[in-house]
Formats: structure tokens, sequence, C-alpha cells
């Protein structure tokens, strides 16, 4: 073959190349930039990305005690308290479903898991494994999971859940 033939074979492969590229993403250029998500702590820059970027690195655990002080006779007033898991960093794509999991123990009295809120802005709660209300015996403990779905826009922070219990 001609060295002219070879050169405009090579061009021509290198033009359907950029042809198929150009199809594939429609001419448009990726997309960058920065955009603000304010949720229900901060405020923070991030880098927009399509899907959107979802990272919590810490989940605040609100456990808030709505029940009698006492029950037959025993003192059962189980305290409120705020649990900090930074064991559970995630990073997903907005609007994703995904699942916490979280051991729940009683003592000598026994507890009922009434419901369970999501306080972090864009955060949606989809429901419970087992379902609600979840009774746990005196001296047990259950595995409750929760499914949750990632916010529509990027988001950085941390993700707070509130469960109500008597």
């Amino acid at each position: 073959m001609e060295r002219g033939a070879i050169i405009a074979v090579i061009i021509a492969v290198l033009a359907a190349i950029g042809l198929v590229y150009y199809l594939g993403t429609m001419g448009h250029a990726p997309k960058g930039g920065t955009t603000t998500y304010s949720g229900g702590f901060s405020t923070v820059p991030v880098t927009s990305l399509t899907p959107a970027a979802v990272q919590f690195y810490a989940i605040n655990v609100q456990y808030i005690y709505q029940g009698p002080q006492y029950k037959g006779g025993i003192n059962c007033s189980y305290n409120s308290y705020t649990y900090v898991d930074t064991g559970q960093n995630q990073v997903l794509n907005g609007s994703q479903s995904f699942y916490l999991s979280y051991p729940i123990s009683s003592t000598a009295c026994p507890m009922t898991i009434t419901s369970v809120a999501v306080n972090t802005s864009g955060f949606a709660f989809l429901g419970t494994v087992p379902t609600l209300p979840l009774t746990i015996p005196k001296n047990s403990q259950a595995q409750l999971q929760f499914n949750l779905r990632t916010p529509s826009v990027n988001f950085y922070g941390p993700l707070t859940i509130t469960i109500f219990y008597s």
C-alpha cells in the first residue's frame, strides 16, 4: 500500500473514534464546578458531580426515652442519650437507598421502640426491619435496621437519627 493511502486510513480511523466519542457524550463536556448544600448542621462546599455525591462522616444516634419511670415496681427509666458512630463513614450517590444496622438492648425492663426519625435535611426515612413498634423483652437484644435514602444533592456532614422508645 502506498504511504499516502496508509496515512488516509489512519486519519479515517481517528475521525471515526472521534465521532463515536462525540455521539456518546452528545457533544457535551463533563460538568464541574462548586455547589453548596445546606444540611442540618453545616453548609459545606463540595465539587458537583453527576449523580450527586453524598458522604456522611459520623452518625449521631439519639435515643429518646418516653416511657414511665416505673413498670411493675421496677425503676425502668432508661436514659436519653446520643451515641456517635464514626465507624460507618460512607460515600453514596444521591437518591440512593441504603441500610444502617444497630443493636438495641434492654435491661431489667422490657423496651418498645415506637418510632424513628431522620433529622438531617434531605435524607428520607423509608422504614425499619423489623417493622415498628418493636418490643424487646427484658435483658435482651435486637438488631434494628434503618432503610434510608440519600438527598438528591451533594452532601458532606454528619447524619442524625433519633430513636424514640418507652
